[in-house]
């Protein structure tokens, strides 16, 4: 009788440990989509401490600053015009606003008067260990811009150490209603 209760205890612990393996969210689990979505959400928060940026005119847009994280790092912005359109940089230097989120890289966009053009670079964010998402790079080098937003294309998603997977440029259009 003994044995049998060992036993089945035994099966309950695997089945259990199983079960809570399979259901928690960890960078194996989480798609290349859904881990790009919480970089978004995550990336556009931080640039709302940006005053050019988020000027309604075109022309207002127009200018250099730098913001600091709340607790580390810097966001640089810079629009210069350039032949007919404008040059558009932001840096992340080890910025954090949120304990545990990192970003590092830098996104360039070049654009036409249309708002029209291209993006490149890329950011590296760092994802606090019990988030559920895992730290990834996102390279913005194969999205279009399209009247003022990423209007086609894809994005490269890497997790730390992985393999590259392709994220449709509409993920970043879901993080602004998410």
């Amino acid at each position: 009788m003994k044995k049998i209760f060992v036993f089945a205890f035994c099966i309950f612990l695997i089945s259990s440990f199983t079960f809570l393996s399979a259901e928690s969210p960890t960078s194996e689990t989480q798609s290349a989509e859904d881990a790009a979505l919480t970089f978004f959400k995550k990336l556009n928060e931080t640039q709302k401490k940006l005053t050019y940026m988020n000027k309604k005119s075109s022309l207002a847009k127009i200018g250099t600053e730098t913001v600091y994280g709340n607790i580390s790092g810097t966001l640089f912005y810079d629009v210069k015009i350039q032949g007919i359109g404008a040059l558009v940089t932001l840096r992340y230097t080890n910025y954090c606003d949120e304990e545990g989120w990192i970003f590092d890289g830098e996104i360039i966009t070049n654009s036409n008067m249309s708002q029209n053009g291209t993006f490149s670079g890329s950011v590296k964010m760092t994802a606090p260990i019990n988030s559920g998402t895992p730290s990834l790079n996102v390279c913005y080098n194969n999205v279009l811009l399209k009247k003022g937003a990423p209007g086609a294309g894809y994005y490269l998603v890497n997790y730390t150490g992985g393999e590259a997977e392709k994220v449709d440029y509409s993920v970043y259009l879901k993080s602004l209603t998410h």
